[in-house]
């Protein structure tokens, strides 16, 4: 019974951890595409390529490694196993901190087709001057996570999932070669420039932004001065009472001795504890042991004449036919 509740629980456990995980991946998005980099991105070594970036839309920490990244349209195929899938792809490999993505991170792939450089480069290029689909596949090879077709774009421009404030919903759009953003929120993405410009446009000289930062500070200032005073308050009464108990105990010790030592004088120094307790010890003999003590001697009187001391009856009978 113990057996089966452990592997209950145990199955169980992994159920919700690959349930949880592939919830994760769902937050992986490709945001961006640029196909033809002639004077953009350039990778570790100094090299530009075309490249891919994911997002993280999610506001945890998730780890992209052992995703897929393919531009095969037949990965897309049910009928495919797990393994003639995984052919078709690119392996994201384990082992490198910056698949590590935290909220909202982004991670740009490097489309060179050499993977011998390292984490950020797929075993695919892409096609200049030609649409390029191009899909994301969880770890398992099986769940799409997410596609899209790029379209053919002219040298350093983008194809850019990015949001529009209208509608709030995501759309995508060709980016010229001064929106492009490798690694960072796509032009219009979420709120955050539009709320810049719209502030820029009703404060441009920054005074309000001034007063409401300074606004903030003496606020934070006056509430830790509060904090501390309310802590240092509490604090010292807390001291306070704890000296109070320590005095009123050093007071109570007092009293006691000093009512031993009146009793002591009274009683030649001998505690009254001891009295009392010869008292009660007296009290309880008296009360228990009522009977006489026995002297353990045995007396017989009588008046009468009683043989059972004469000495005749202690001498021995001669035989009657002794001749």
């Amino acid at each position: 019974m113990m057996i089966h509740k452990r592997f209950l629980g145990i199955l169980v456990g992994l159920v919700a951890v690959v349930a949880a995980f592939g919830q994760g991946a769902r937050s992986f998005k490709i945001s961006e595409v640029v196909v033809t980099n002639t004077d953009g991105l350039i990778d570790e070594y100094g090299e530009r390529s075309g490249w891919i970036e994911i997002a993280n839309t999610s506001w945890g920490t998730i780890n992209i490694r052992s995703c897929y990244l393919t531009t095969n349209r037949a990965a897309l195929n049910e009928e495919l196993s797990v393994p003639e899938r995984v052919k078709l792809m690119s392996l994201i490999p384990k082992g490198d901190s910056r698949t590590n993505l935290s909220a909202q991170q982004r991670i740009v792939f490097f489309a060179d087709g050499r993977t011998n450089l390292g984490t950020l480069h797929t075993n695919f290029k892409l096609e200049e001057g030609k649409p390029n689909f191009i899909a994301l596949f969880d770890g398992n090879g099986k769940t799409l996570l997410d596609s899209v077709t790029v379209p053919p774009l002219a040298e350093n421009q983008a194809y850019a999932r990015v949001h529009d404030t209208e509608t709030d919903s995501y759309t995508w759009l060709v980016l010229d070669e001064d929106e492009v953003t490798p690694g960072s929120s796509n032009v219009g993405q979420g709120q955050v420039e539009d709320k810049v410009a719209e502030w820029k446009e009703k404060d441009p000289y920054g005074v309000a932004m001034s007063i409401i930062a300074m606004g903030v500070v003496f606020v934070a200032l006056i509430a830790l001065y509060v904090f501390f005073r309310l802590f240092g308050y509490a604090w010292s009464m807390l001291s306070k009472m704890s000296r109070v108990r320590a005095i009123r105990a050093v007071r109570e010790q007092a009293d006691k001795a000093a009512v031993m030592a009146k009793q002591g004088m009274e009683t030649k120094g001998v505690d009254m504890k001891i009295y009392m307790a010869l008292i009660a010890m007296a009290l309880k003999e008296y009360e228990e042991d009522v009977h006489d003590v026995e002297s353990n001697v045995l007396t017989y009187h009588t008046d009468e004449h009683s043989e059972w001391s004469a000495k005749g009856f202690t001498m021995r009978e001669w035989p009657e036919n002794l001749h």
